[in-house]
């Protein structure tokens, strides 16, 4: 389960959720954290600071995770909802399906 009611817990590592997209800086592209896609140069995308908290309680911080434009609207408006969102083990596309059979929202089939 990728959505969560509470952001608490005992993790290997953590995240602070980003508020808005950036345009992806790095000199090479980079693989979104959720789908796998290549991010390019210049693309919307989502920057997630991450650290891990030391045995002595300090935070180390680690390198970066990037969402695509089409995953990060996806934790956006999930996280706008209240939800909790795990990256880098679920895909945003699982967590809207999850949030789909949750509420019984029934998305349009295209025919």
């Amino acid at each position: 389960m990728g959505l969560s009611c509470s952001c608490g817990g005992d993790y290997d590592w953590y995240y602070n959720a980003p508020e808005d997209f950036i345009k992806f800086k790095p000199k090479r592209r980079k693989r979104c954290c959720s789908c796998g896609e290549l991010i390019n140069i210049g693309s919307d995308c989502l920057e997630f600071d991450r650290y891990k908290i030391s045995e002595y309680g300090d935070e180390i911080y680690l390198a970066s995770k990037f969402m695509c434009e089409k995953c990060g609207e996806i934790f956006l408006n999930l996280s706008d909802l209240g939800y909790c969102l795990t990256i880098g083990i679920y895909s945003m596309q699982e967590c809207l399906e999850e949030y789909w059979e949750l509420t019984g929202f029934e998305p349009k089939q295209s025919t």
